[in-house]
């Protein structure tokens, strides 16, 4: 499983970019949660620290970046991004769950965060990818949306 965060292509979308990051994380997921039930214990932990890294990045492009500008743009500073906001302190909390697991080596303790996560992460998706990204792609002229794409992949 490869935890490699430079995407295959440049993407000129935000919502094909993060998507695709979205997809890429889901995958290395899968890897860590086969590791755990294989009792591979260093090889989950290595892949998860890739999994941790590249969801805490791609929070952190999203509220350090694209909420702002969303708001900026829209005017909407308290509708779905004050609800994703929480939704990721939500993701945080099952991160640190997951991660005390695996320090431990602990298979139940695991699937509870994941539990807590799964209860949050695809419907946080689903908002994301149909509702806010396509949004920002729309509202966007074709060069600030691919100048925003790239600076997306470059931090």
């Amino acid at each position: 499983m490869t935890t490699e965060a430079a995407p295959p292509q440049t993407f000129d979308s935000v919502a094909l970019y993060l998507s695709w990051d979205h997809d890429r994380l889901d995958a290395i997921l899968q890897s860590v949660r086969a590791r755990v039930e294989a009792g591979s214990w260093e090889a989950a932990r290595r892949e998860y620290a890739a999994f941790h890294d590249g969801l805490d990045r791609h929070i952190r492009l999203e509220e350090g970046i694209l909420f702002p500008l969303f708001e900026e743009r829209t005017g909407m500073t308290g509708g779905p991004t004050a609800v994703m906001r929480e939704e990721h302190r939500e993701i945080r909390g099952a991160l640190g769950v997951m991660r005390e697991a695996l320090g431990r080596g602990d298979a139940a303790l695991f699937h509870d965060g994941l539990g807590q996560l799964h209860s949050v992460l695809p419907d946080h998706n689903v908002k994301e990818e149909r509702m806010l990204y396509p949004t920002m792609d729309r509202i966007l002229p074709k060069a600030d949306r691919a100048a925003l794409a790239a600076r997306l992949q470059r931090e």
